[in-house]
C-alpha cells in the first residue's frame, strides 16, 4: 500500500487545503497522473501520484485542512 503525504514545500508552509480531488475510491491511476489539487500561501499545486494502483482511500474531503507530512490518500499496488 502506496501511502500519499503532503509534501514540505518550504519553511513556512505548515499546512494546505484539499481544493479538489481528480480522482475517487476504486478509481484506476497510473505513475504521474494528477490525483489531488491542494492551495498553500494562496497558491494552487496539483499532486502527481507516484505509483501506478487502484485508490484504496482517500482521507481528507475537499475543504480540509491538513499539516505537512499527514497521509491524505493511499494506493493500492498492483
Amino acid at each position: 500500500m502506496f501511502e500519499v503525504v503532503i509534501p514540505k514545500v518550504g519553511m513556512s508552509v505548515t499546512e494546505v487545503e484539499i481544493t479538489k480531488w481528480k480522482v475517487k475510491k476504486g478509481d484506476k491511476v497510473n505513475k504521474d497522473d494528477e490525483i489531488v489539487e491542494i492551495t498553500m500561501e494562496k497558491a494552487n499545486t496539483i499532486l502527481t501520484s507516484e505509483v501506478s494502483g487502484i485508490v484504496e482511500e482517500i482521507l481528507f474531503n475537499e475543504g480540509d485542512t491538513v499539516k505537512v507530512g499527514e497521509v491524505i490518500c493511499r494506493i493500492r499496488t498492483e
